[in-house]
């Protein structure tokens, strides 16, 4: 196991209700990184992740989605009072990872998809036949970065979050 990851809306859990605790606290114990499903509900805001990461700044926490279904704003803002609190580029506009890394650094940005929610050619289209948003990150991004900023956002950070050796 390499991280913990949390889906407060469909636990219909707030992600810093005292219910929580625990299972940060075995995060803490094992040294994990807690992955967390945000949106714009009440249970699974930015807000609510910034609130933890402020309480358990020896823990690394992951914002899938930057607030889904939102402009992301949020989540953007948060980041700056929590250096513990990473962006994750789930269904996330590239305009927006763009912001976050010019923000905070690409060693706080950690490329992520869902792949396969809307099966296998996630990457190429969406269940209407439309353009993935994902092309954009492997094609178009990749010359409006740094190599070394690209190559955090693909795969470094989350290899140095998730201590992954090669």
């Amino acid at each position: 196991m390499v991280a913990l990851k949390v889906h407060p809306l469909h636990s219909n859990l707030a992600f810093d209700h005292e219910k929580m605790i625990p299972y940060l606290e075995l995060a803490k114990e094992f040294s994990l990184p807690v992955i967390i499903h945000t949106g714009k509900g009440y249970n699974d805001s930015p807000q609510r992740v910034k609130n933890m990461a402020l309480q358990y700044p020896m823990l690394t926490f992951i914002m899938a989605h930057m607030g889904l279904g939102t402009d992301n704003q949020l989540a953007l803002s948060v980041m700056e009072e929590a250096p513990n609190l990473y962006a994750d580029t789930t269904w996330v506009p590239v305009s927006t990872t763009l912001e976050a890394i010019k923000k905070y650094g690409s060693q706080r940005v950690v490329f992520g998809s869902d792949n396969p929610i809307d099966g296998v050619d996630t990457y190429f289209c969406n269940p209407k036949g439309e353009p993935s948003l994902y092309q954009e990150y492997f094609n178009s991004l990749k010359g409006q970065l740094s190599i070394e900023d690209y190559e955090n956002l693909m795969w470094r950070t989350a290899k140095n979050i998730f201590q992954i050796n090669t």
